[in-house]
């Protein structure tokens, strides 16, 4: 996994998830990313830590973090408008920091700019521009990484 990696797409059609290794642990990653958000502008509504959810239900499973990220000027423009509201149920995006086995530390995202080629028109383009602002903001957490 030395750069963007997405799960093997059906033939002739792109991958629908994302994934970048970091260079660094946990903690060092989500920090990054963070900043990495707020620098682009855009905000960590929530952080939901499905390590510590599943524990409670009896389940061990390595640390996931599931960060949802939103862009005011994209979700605004989307959710003022009858016509692109149904988006609003991929809203808003979810960016997954996890650990695997081996321990490394993976970025992990649907792949929301290939997404907005599928839905097309105008939420097909506002989906396609967030998910391009999206990569920015993980190659920008990987530069502050090191990598």
């Amino acid at each position: 996994m030395d750069e963007a990696r997405a799960q093997a797409p059906a033939p002739g059609m792109p991958a629908l998830f994302l994934e970048d290794p970091s260079p660094k642990a946990m903690v060092p990653t989500i920090e990054a990313f963070r900043a990495a958000v707020s620098a682009a502008g855009w905000s960590v509504l929530g952080v939901t830590n499905m390590t510590g959810i599943l524990a409670e239900r009896g389940f061990a499973v390595r640390p996931v973090l599931v960060f949802d990220v939103c862009s005011s000027r994209y979700s605004g423009d989307l959710l003022s408008n009858d016509a692109t509201l149904f988006v609003s149920s991929m809203m808003p995006c979810s960016v997954a920091i996890y650990q695997t086995s081996a321990g490394k530390v993976v970025i992990s995202r649907l792949n929301s700019a290939a997404m907005g080629g599928m839905i097309g028109g105008h939420a097909g383009d506002v989906v396609s521009k967030s998910g391009q602002e999206m990569e920015e903001i993980v190659k920008a957490t990987l530069k502050m990484l090191g990598k």
